[in-house]
């Protein structure tokens, strides 16, 4: 379920309960609420129950229940019932700040990095576990083809880093719909196009995105 406000993304989808158990009624549910914010804000935020400054982010139950209750208040002004539904019955939420990054190399030494280690597309991608599966597939790959191991990775490295590069890139056209930092033309015309959710969904459900950056 996507819900795409002006500035923000929630987006909210079936994952396996404890134990990996799949059976209706014993699975958890992701609820992810993407919202712009700026480093003072993050700072303010980090202030937890007991005024202890935190750098990143605060343990859930270390959370101020101030900021708990002003984002259940916005919720309710803001999210459709659905959401709310769900939003209501989630007795600990947490924030944390998201980052994306993209790794020049993937091997270092005889160190090889697969999955989000690899290079990490924010916002919400949901192609976290295939990455991750394709990297170790690939990395197999490599160490069957080459009896050398430095070859091998150095291969992996070839055909995968770009790869990554390329998902990360591809979530940053994503990210334009929060209007955050449009440095260039193109940025500022996703941006326009992505306020249609219509587009949006176009843009995330595209499935051989990939090929476009080749």
């Amino acid at each position: 379920m996507f819900f795409l406000p002006e500035r923000q993304e929630i987006i909210c989808y079936p994952i396996a309960g404890f134990d990996n158990d799949l059976r209706p009624g014993h699975r958890r549910f992701n609820f992810i609420w993407y919202r712009v914010g700026d480093a003072q804000a993050l700072k303010e935020m980090c202030v937890d129950e007991n005024g202890h400054q935190h750098e990143h982010s605060v343990p859930p139950p270390l959370i101020r229940k101030d900021l708990i209750a002003q984002m259940r208040a916005e919720a309710e002004e803001e999210m459709p019932p659905a959401l709310l539904d769900a939003l209501r019955v989630i007795e600990q939420p947490f924030f944390t700040p998201i980052y994306d990054f993209i790794a020049p190399a993937i091997v270092h030494g005889r160190v090889a990095l697969l999955g989000d280690a690899a290079s990490n597309a924010r916002p919400h991608m949901g192609f976290g576990v295939s990455k991750a599966g394709d990297d170790a597939r690939a990395l197999a790959a490599a160490l069957r083809d080459h009896d050398d191991i430095d070859k091998a990775l150095a291969e992996f490295n070839r055909i995968r880093q770009p790869i990554g590069e390329k998902i990360v890139l591809h979530s940053r056209k994503l990210g334009t719909h929060m209007g955050v930092d449009l440095k260039t033309k193109e940025d500022r015309d996703m941006h326009l196009l992505l306020q249609d959710y219509r587009a949006m969904m176009d843009w995330i459900a595209v499935p051989d995105f990939l090929k476009a950056y080749e």
